[in-house]
This record gives C-alpha cells, sequence and structure tokens, in this order.
C-alpha cells in the first residue's frame, strides 16, 4: 500500500517565446533541426484496476476498472454492501477475482480486512471477508501465480491462506514488522518491504536484495524470472520507481523519476517488457494530487492516462493501479 505524503501544488509561468523563421531563413535549417519522432499512442488491452480517495485516513475510497479495450471507467465498488474504503486490488491469475484490502461495514471500528470479489457475468459481486472482523491490521493481499493463495500482512506478520480463507500460514512469527508481500513468478518466493528495505524469502531462506541510494524502499512487484519493480524514496525526499534484479545487480532507475515529485505504485503492462502503470504526483497535471500514468519504456515517454483514455484522472488521489488480461463485459 502507498503511505501517502503531503503533495506540494508547484505552478509555474512561463512567458511565451516565439521564433520567427521568414522566407530568408537558412535552407540547412531544417536539416540540422530535424522534428521530433512522432511515438505511436500506446494500444492497451484487458483491463486496469485502481482506487481513489481524497485522503488515506478519510476511510472514503472506491474501486474503479477501466477497459482499455472501449475506454470504459466503472465504479465497481458502487453497489457493495460489506465493505468500506475497498484499496488496492490484485486480480487472480484467471481473472475471476480481485483481492483488496478494506474494512468491514458489520465492524463497529474501522479495521483493515483482506476480501475477495468473485466476477459473476455481470458485476463484481459483494465482497467478502477472508480475515476478520478480528481486530487486527489485515493488509496488502496479492494473488500467487496459480491464483490458488493470496499473502498477505497479518499485524505485521506475512501469511498466506487460500483463496476461501480458512486456515492461515504465518511466515515471519517473531520477526521484525514485514509487509506488501508479493509472489516471484515462479510461486516458490515472497518479495517484501522489512525496515524500509526489500527482501525476498525463498525456501525457508530471506535474502535482503540490494538498494540504490536513498532513503527507504517499498512495494515490490514481481515480473519476471529476473527482475521486479520497486518503489525507493530518493534523496530529494521524492517517490522513484526501480528495476530491481534478483542476482543482484546493481538497480537502474526509470527513466521518468523526478527530483520534484514522486512515482510510485509501479505495475507491468503484460510482461513489462514495453509499458508499465505508475502513479505520479506530477505537478503539470492539474488534477488531484497523484494521477494515473502509463510509461512507454522503449520510447521512454511518459502518458498521462487521460491522454489515452478520457477524464479518468480525478480531483482525487489515483492509487494502486493493477492489470488483468481479462476483459469484464456484462452479459444480456
Amino acid at each position: 500500500m502507498l503511505y501517502m505524503k503531503s503533495r506540494i501544488a508547484l505552478c509555474a509561468t512561463a512567458a511565451a517565446l516565439t521564433i520567427a523563421l521568414g522566407a530568408s531563413a537558412s535552407p540547412s535549417f531544417a536539416a540540422a533541426n530535424p522534428a521530433p519522432k512522432k511515438v505511436a499512442l500506446p494500444h492497451l488491452a484487458g483491463t486496469l484496476f485502481f482506487h481513489r480517495y481524497s485522503s488515506y485516513q478519510k476511510w472514503d475510497a472506491t474501486m474503479w476498472s477501466l477497459d482499455l479495450v472501449n475506454a470504459k471507467l466503472t465504479q465497481i465498488s458502487k453497489n457493495w454492501t460489506t465493505v468500506i474504503s475497498p484499496i488496492n486490488a490484485h486480480p487472480s491469475p484467471d481473472g475471476q477475482y480481485i483481492t483488496f484490502m478494506g474494512s468491514p461495514t458489520a465492524s463497529a471500528t474501522k479495521e483493515w480486512d483482506v476480501f475477495v470479489s468473485h466476477w459473476d457475468g455481470s458485476q463484481w459481486a459483494d465482497p467478502i471477508d477472508l480475515t476478520g472482523p478480528n481486530g487486527k491490521r489485515d493488509e496488502d493481499p496479492k494473488f500467487s501465480p496459480d491464483g490458488i493463495h493470496i499473502a498477505y500482512k497479518e499485524d505485521g506478520v506475512l501469511a498466506t491462506m487460500t483463496l476461501t480463507g480458512g486456515d492461515k500460514t504465518y511466515l515471519t512469527t517473531g520477526l521484525p514488522e514485514s509487509s506488501m508481500p508479493y509472489y516471484t513468478p515462479d510461486g516458490l518466493g515472497l518479495l517484501f518491504e522489512r525496515s524500509g528495505q526489500i527482501y525476498l524469502l525463498k525456501n525457508g531462506v530471506t535474502t535482503q536484495m540490494v538498494n540504490p541510494p536513498g532513503i527507504s524502499s517499498y512495494y515490490p512487484i514481481g515480473v519476471d524470472a529476473k527482475r521486479f519493480l520497486f518503489t525507493r524514496v530518493q534523496l530529494s525526499q521524492h517517490d522513484g520507481i526501480y528495476w530491481g534484479y534478483y542476482n543482484g545487480a546493481k538497480p537502474q532507475p526509470l527513466f521518468f523519476n523526478s527530483r520534484q515529485f514522486d512515482s510510485s505504485d509501479s505495475y507491468p503492462y503484460q510482461n513489462g517488457a514495453k509499458y508499465i502503470f505508475l502513479t505520479s504526483g506530477d505537478y503539470t497535471i492539474f488534477k488531484g494530487g497523484y494521477n494515473l500514468m502509463v510509461a512507454d519504456l522503449a520510447n521512454k515517454k511518459n502518458y498521462n492516462i487521460d491522454t489515452l483514455y478520457g477524464n479518468v484522472n480525478s480531483d482525487l488521489q489515483e492509487l494502486g493501479p493493477s492489470w488483468s488480461a481479462s476483459r469484464y463485459i456484462a452479459t444480456p
């Protein structure tokens, strides 16, 4: 989950500069100054999930889906009765379920539990609470690659359970607080955050991943057999996104990282070879604080998602993007 920081809105005003080139301009000017290469806008498929809220503390989050083929934006939590403030959805590999954290409406006090919702052919069904109400903080759920298990954090201890809940397996009891688990693609390991560093738990062995200079790391996302994405609070105090490598190679920053605003909450499109989704605090986008972006890795272009799909971002905070290859078309 994203630990929000206060965002300072910066507005810059620049005077327009017009350079007139008359008929007498040198004929070599065009050759010496070729027009910028045009890059085709991404054409994506599947579904993007995300949530929006005014602030983490307000418990006013709503869950959304965006069909990347027909640009249909849907508030999937609109008719839910069992949960409030659902955030950080993660789809199952078969696309039939999403798991997320939220607070049960049945609880007298607000608490984070892990929920699952099933696509019934026409809508996302009322979510089922898998962990509570139990008076504990159950957070950061993610599906295993086979879709059978869900990893999550319970009061700082990493745990796993099946899609139907039931008995839990606790993995880090008695150890320092661990959070944000994410399965490696082979399903044998768990990336997670502890004390501002990224670790890998695999075959009973915990290994710290190499981090670049900075303050703290969080939000690891397993991508393929060699690498993962994660967010690092840079020395500038702003978040940046990096590629991390299981073999211990030096992490590589993504091209859009900035010393002036945050980039975080990364998620790969398909295998992450061409595009990733992310959340950005870029202050040149005058909508809310954090907004959804699509990064074209090959062409080093970072698109406000509104450029591709119309009015998706809002004056609220758009966070926690995740992608499914499935589309959800309601049957008559």
